[in-house]
């Protein structure tokens, strides 16, 4: 081809007979390159949306914990002064408990690790909420903000407070956490389909109809039909933000894409010169 990688991939990408008969023209490594730059394609909208993310809630990160909570708490909490956004407690107080989690009240860290030893939980204490599934996995969460704990109407109230305060304590991580997950689920699902449409659609070499000669042949021409299909999936996740209806738009335009390429080419080289 005339132009130079990658301005030749999007000039074909966007053809439906290029998209075919320009099959052999991208070598090993300029695959694995389009393949990275689908996959930024589809996380860009991921980015943006997770930068502009002010929220967190920990019912979907300590689902079982959150929904021990319930308005013994609120009212409990409520009995106590406070100082500034910190409590004032003063003694050892187990508000409610089960064999698998506890909530209550202790001045001291010590005192709240001890309570937790055995089971899930939340332990408030003078300065900070410690909480957590197990032992091992508690989070130590200082109180910020100018609410106090104290000061709560209700459980949705108390639970949205601590999911706001260790949201911003922690936002760095955990928006680095999901990003990561988002780009793995990107990178799986384009793997899949790639290897998955590439390897189904090579099986036409044994056919003399089609001019589809190897894996690697299949592979451009996936590639080819993914341009489109990935340029619009990236524009309806700059308005949606929803990584599941970007992957669902990819994958439909990809199938329609496709079928586009077979009507016009029918995959054979002498069916597009007679056109």
């Amino acid at each position: 081809m005339a132009h130079v990688f990658p301005i030749n991939y999007f000039l074909t990408a966007f053809s439906a007979v290029k998209s075919f008969t320009h099959r052999q023209y991208l070598i090993h490594w300029q695959k694995l390159v389009v393949m990275i730059l689908l996959a930024s394609l589809m996380m860009i909208p991921l980015s943006l949306q997770l930068g502009r993310t002010t929220s967190a809630y920990l019912t979907n990160y300590v689902p079982e914990v959150m929904d021990y909570i319930d308005e013994s708490v609120v009212q409990e909490l409520n009995t106590l002064g406070n100082s500034g956004t910190n409590l004032m407690i003063t003694e050892d107080k187990i508000i409610k408990e089960n064999d698998e989690f506890i909530i209550g009240l202790t001045p001291s860290i010590e005192a709240a690790e001890t309570l937790l030893s055995d089971r899930g939980g939340i332990i408030y204490t003078s300065d900070q909420t410690i909480f957590g599934e197990d032992i091992s996995s508690l989070f130590y969460q200082p109180y910020t903000g100018d609410k106090p704990m104290n000061e709560v109407e209700d459980v949705e109230n108390l639970k949205e407070l601590m999911s706001q305060q260790w949201f911003w304590s922690n936002r760095t991580s955990i928006i680095l956490t999901n990003y990561i997950q988002l780009s793995v689920l990107i990178i799986v699902s384009l793997l899949f389909l790639v290897l998955g449409s590439s390897f189904f659609l090579s099986f036409m070499r044994k056919n003399d109809m089609y001019d589809i000669n190897s894996f690697s042949e299949a592979l451009t021409i996936v590639l080819n039909c993914l341009g489109l299909p990935t340029v619009m999936a990236m524009v309806i996740g700059l308005v949606s933000g929803n990584p599941t209806t970007m992957l669902t738009v990819q994958g439909l335009l990809f199938v329609l894409m496709l079928m586009w390429v077979y009507w016009k080419t029918h995959f054979n080289e002498h069916y597009v010169q007679n056109k």
